[in-house]
C-alpha cells in the first residue's frame, strides 16, 4: 500500500481490520477500505463498514476502496452499491485498481451498473485523493 499520499497527512481518526480489510476514517470525512489480496467484497463485509462508521457517528463520506491484487466484488454487492436507495453514508466513490482484471471489472461497474454517487476508477490512491480534494473545495 502506498503511504505517501495526501490522505496520510491527515489525521487517522479512526482504524478496525476486519480480516479480509482495514477500514480507516480520515480527518475531513474520507473513509478508506484496503481490500487485502485475494478477498471478496460481499454484503456482511459492506455490513461490517457501516456497522464501523456507526461506531464513529455516521455520517457522509468520501470513499476510497483500495483493492489489493486478486481482490474482487460480489455482484450482488455492486447492484446494491449502484442503487439511488443504499449507499447512504456515500458522497463519492474512488475505486483503486491493481490490475488489468479490476479495471474491466470496475469500468463494467461504472457503464453497466450506472452507480448513483458520483464514482471514478484511479490506478493510484494518490490520483484519487486528488480528485477528492477537487470535489471538497467545490462549492
Amino acid at each position: 500500500m502506498d503511504v505517501t499520499v495526501p490522505i496520510y497527512l491527515r489525521a487517522v481518526l479512526a482504524e478496525k481490520d476486519i480480516g479480509s480489510a482495514i477500514f480507516k476514517i480520515y480527518e475531513g470525512g474520507i473513509y478508506h477500505v484496503e481490500i487485502k489480496r485475494g478477498q471478496k467484497v460481499t454484503m456482511d463485509f459492506v455490513m461490517q463498514g457501516y456497522q464501523f462508521l456507526d461506531e464513529f457517528g455516521g455520517g457522509q463520506y468520501y470513499n476510497i476502496y483500495e483493492f489489493s491484487s486478486f481482490s474482487d466484488v460480489e455482484p450482488e454487492v455492486r447492484d446494491w452499491a449502484a442503487s439511488p436507495t443504499n449507499n447512504s453514508y456515500t458522497l463519492v466513490n474512488a475505486i483503486v485498481i491493481s490490475s488489468f482484471p479490476q479495471k474491466i471489472l470496475a469500468d463494467f461497474y461504472v457503464r453497466f451498473n450506472k452507480p448513483f454517487k458520483p464514482t471514478k476508477i484511479f490506478t493510484s490512491v494518490h490520483s484519487a485523493c486528488e480528485w477528492i480534494r477537487s470535489i471538497e473545495k467545490e462549492p
